[in-house]
């Protein structure tokens, strides 16, 4: 089936349509979390130790989303916030949901967690960035880029925008991404495939 490619702003009028619809921004981000961790835990034979890179929006989101499915099912996971803890409604509200065993961390301690992990989540900023990386945030991917773990983007490898007209110094290099719904123009780029890895995309439906 032909995976249809939408911006930013075609996705959001779509999410807007479906929560009229019945099916809520939050039953969404449970789909695309969820429904992400199930693919990643199918590639793995074993429990991975799993590192959630989070910013504070709705990527966040995804990202906690993941988290908790990932510890249900006996997976060590660490939580890192690198843009504080002044979470979007929804990220917020899947914090609260984490359990109890989900370790959180400042990036202060990265390079001290780093060589304990296997599996590192990019959940920093997803398609609505713009601009420029932070430059803690830079160090921290490019940390992570030398370190012999799995790399996975939620929707779009962190430093680059959703429609594909900002590629930032230094984003996030995944092996894979998932990208939610659709992809976006940004996805179809040479440059931006190279730092994407495979792209699998999630149905956020019910």
């Amino acid at each position: 089936m032909h995976t249809p490619v939408w911006t930013v702003t075609q996705m959001r009028s779509w999410e807007d349509e479906q929560n009229k619809a019945g099916l809520s921004y939050a039953r969404m981000m449970e789909h695309a979390g969820s429904r992400a961790a199930e693919d990643l835990m199918e590639r793995f034979p074993s429990p991975q130790h799993t590192l959630v890179l989070c910013g504070k929006g709705n990527n966040a989101g995804d990202g906690l989303v993941l988290a908790r499915r990932l510890v249900q099912q006996h997976w060590p996971v660490t939580i890192m916030w690198l843009q504080g803890q002044q979470l979007s409604v929804l990220a917020a509200a899947n914090r609260v949901s984490l359990p109890a065993t989900v370790e959180c961390a400042d990036i202060a301690q990265l390079d001290t967690l780093l060589p304990s992990m296997q599996v590192v989540v990019d959940a920093v900023y997803g398609t609505g960035f713009y601009g420029e990386l932070p430059q803690i945030v830079r160090q921290c991917f490019a940390a992570v880029a030398q370190a012999d773990v799995f790399r996975v983007a939620l929707d779009m490898p962190s430093g680059v925008a959703g429609d594909g007209d900002v590629v930032a110094s230094g984003s996030f290099q995944a092996q894979l991404t998932y990208a939610f719904q659709a992809l976006k123009p940004a996805h179809c780029l040479a440059q931006v495939r190279q730092l994407c890895g495979e792209v699998l995309c999630i149905n956020l439906q019910d």
